[in-house]
């Protein structure tokens, strides 16, 4: 995933530099400032293959971006950690793993705005209206510890989850309380550091 983020900036950089370069190539020589140490440089390239190498870096970057899928599969990890975490009252675990549930569902709007599950409607517009005010609750449960308000809030975001697949047309994904710990390797709780002799 880090590799995939590095080749996007990467990416992003190669579009920027030649979008400058087909900007300074549309300045007039007069306004172009005179230098006279500078040796004369190789004929700039001509604004259509800068816009073929703009459309061929957009559709690369394009390439490198995950399927959905994959952010969905983040977002079960974090929901299921997130579970375990206020049932043990692991309140660092929880308010971490939600911060990490909302920046999950921020990045699937940023990368998928438009994606076709829902069209003619925008995801960019669903996701955002249905998991605001339960996320907002959930945040606030795990704030005040509260076992009992994080439960309920909890099953809020699960539902608003499964509504979300529901008005995609996916209503096959249920989305609910983990029952058993599948990933086992994380624990909130730092183990006790041995005191210095």
């Amino acid at each position: 995933m880090m590799h995939q983020k590095i080749l996007v900036i990467s990416a992003l950089a190669s579009l920027f530099c030649a979008s400058a370069l087909a900007e300074s190539a549309n300045v007039p020589v007069a306004a172009k400032p005179k230098t006279s140490a500078v040796k004369p440089a190789q004929a700039a390239p001509d604004n259509a293959s800068l816009q073929r190498e703009i459309e061929q870096l957009k559709r690369q970057i394009k390439q490198l971006q995950p399927d959905i899928t994959e952010a969905m599969l983040g977002l079960q990890i974090r929901h299921a950690r997130l579970w375990f975490a206020g049932e043990s009252g692991d309140w660092v675990l929880a308010a971490f793993q939600v911060h990490g549930l909302q920046d999950g569902l921020d990045g699937i709007v940023d990368t998928y705005p438009e994606h076709a599950a829902l069209q003619p409607e925008r995801l960019g517009d669903i996701l955002p209206a249905m998991m605001g005010a339960p996320m907002k609750t959930l945040r606030a449960t795990v704030d005040n510890k509260n076992k009992a308000e994080f439960e309920r809030a909890f099953d809020g975001v699960s539902a608003a989850c499964t509504g979300c697949h529901t008005a995609a047309g996916f209503t096959f994904l249920q989305i609910h309380r983990p029952k058993t710990s599948l990933l086992d390797n994380l624990s909130g709780t730092p183990a006790a550091i041995p005191a210095a002799k």
